[in-house]
């Protein structure tokens, strides 16, 4: 219990199982600047990439046949070998509290590649799917911001042998550039 009425020993006890650490890091974050419109930008992603159904891949995972899962990966990850995991219209909702702007953010990735980041680190997944917005304030070119995800992945030692981060990096930020240019 937290309050006045917490004593000295549980207090201890508090700080000796719930301990908080902080790990600063450097991220560089990549600005990939575009004179097409937020509507073109994010019709051109949502025409790259294919949706992952959050209902199939827990289906998948819970039959436990790798295979067939990875086989699903490849079927909606053709042809970049990724898609999306979900994506949030963030704009819309800014648009009414008086912000001009649109805004949308992507989860995305490849669930088979990710497993070459998990296997080093279950804190992978603050960074897989990787994440990256699109968006536009009123008069300014649109723009897609992404963590690179070499610098982003790098906050955790015990993944500093993956070769997944650096493949991120050479995989997506390409495909990402094509569909703003």
């Amino acid at each position: 219990m937290f309050g006045s009425t917490e004593t000295l020993a549980e207090r201890k006890n508090i700080n000796m199982i719930a301990q908080i650490t902080k790990t600063s890091f450097t991220c560089e974050l990549v600005t990939i600047h575009s004179k097409r419109s937020f509507a073109e930008l994010t019709s051109r992603i949502e025409s790259t990439f294919q949706y992952y159904d959050a209902n199939t891949l827990r289906v998948l995972t819970a039959e436990g046949d790798t295979e067939k899962l990875a086989a699903y990966v490849k079927k909606v990850g053709e042809p970049t070998e990724f898609a999306i995991f979900f994506c949030l219209d963030q704009g819309s909702t800014q648009r009414l509290a008086g912000a001009p702007l649109e805004s949308r953010f992507y989860l995305f990735g490849n669930a088979t590649i990710a497993q070459g980041l998990f296997k080093y680190s279950a804190r992978a997944g603050l960074g897989a799917p990787v994440r990256f917005c699109v968006s536009q304030k009123d008069g300014e070119d649109a723009r897609i911001d992404i963590d690179l995800p070499t610098s982003f992945f790098s906050q955790f030692p015990e993944m500093r042998d993956s070769p997944v981060p650096q493949e991120l990096d050479d995989r997506m930020i390409p495909l990402l550039r094509k569909i703003a240019s």
